[in-house]
């Protein structure tokens, strides 16, 4: 797939979910009859569809590739069962949030709910601001140092702006006491009267996969409660981390050789069947 196909899908979202060839032509710098090519090359995978002729919204295998995430991303699977069995800690009400960053934003891409509880914009699935809440500011520091650079250098006014540093020095510092701390915590950052309780999920490199969070209703957020869940978020995205690498472990190349020679031996030692016949 070319770069102006998927540029051509990054066109597509839930303020302009409708395209016609003639208005995504000028955007993408193409000809109109390029434009038509890029749209049938799509249609053919199913990734965009006609919704009335000339038309176009995004298509139907983009559902079935968000349903192959859901039953085979390692992070969501190594997440999915400590999740269920965290979120009875927290106060009703709460939300837990799996979350991933996403370009220069994060994303969630899983979530439970612990009884009735006001909805919360880290909706799986949709963008929120990266240098924004608990959940946001656990992925960003542990990003690597390279690409807090180039965050930096595009958008220092708005870190200045969410109190992330005045300079690059500050910046970097502020950061790392989120690092030794291994947990962040934030009131009311991206939705009003919510906290944010929150841990990275580390790859082996020590850089953030992903984050686990706890959003709370602000007014269950007592010193005792937040006191209380704060390691047992990290604890369980350290749990996480694990079930990962254990999982990786097993699907290696070495680990199926393993197996497979493991099968071959019992097989080799197993006495042959005799067959009896009656005299």
């Amino acid at each position: 797939m070319t770069d102006k196909a998927f540029q051509l899908l990054g066109l597509f979202s839930m303020e302009r979910p409708v395209w016609t060839v003639e208005q995504i032509a000028p955007k993408l710098g193409v000809a109109v009859s390029s434009a038509y090519r890029l749209i049938g090359r799509l249609a053919n995978a199913g990734l965009v569809d006609a919704v009335t002729p000339g038309r176009y919204v995004l298509g139907p295998a983009i559902i079935q590739l968000d349903r192959q995430i859901q039953l085979t991303d390692p992070l969501v699977l190594a997440a999915r069962p400590v999740m269920d069995y965290l979120i009875g800690f927290a106060p009703e009400g709460s939300t837990g949030l799996l979350c991933r960053g996403f370009r220069d934003s994060v994303l969630c891409v899983h979530q439970v709910v612990s009884g009735p509880q006001a909805p919360v914009s880290y909706e799986r699935g949709r963008p929120r601001p990266l240098l924004r809440g608990a959940t946001s500011k656990a992925i960003l520091a542990f990003m690597p140092r390279r690409v807090l650079k180039r965050l930096y250098n595009s958008r220092a006014r708005e870190i200045q702006g969410a109190e992330l540093g005045s300079d690059w020095k500050e910046f970097l510092a502020k950061l790392r006491r989120l690092r030794v701390a291994g947990h962040v915590l934030a009131n009311s950052e991206v939705d009003r009267g919510r906290f944010g309780i929150a841990a990275p999920v580390l790859s082996g490199e020590r850089n953030a996969i992903g984050s686990l969070s706890f959003v709370l209703e602000s007014n269950n957020a007592d010193e005792r409660t937040v006191n209380r869940l704060a390691p047992m978020v990290m604890s369980a995205a350290r749990e996480i981390e694990r079930a990962m690498q254990d999982a990786a472990k097993a699907n290696s190349p070495v680990a199926a050789v393993t197996k497979r020679k493991s099968a071959t031996k019992s097989k080799s030692k197993a006495k042959p069947h005799r067959k009896t016949t009656r005299r």
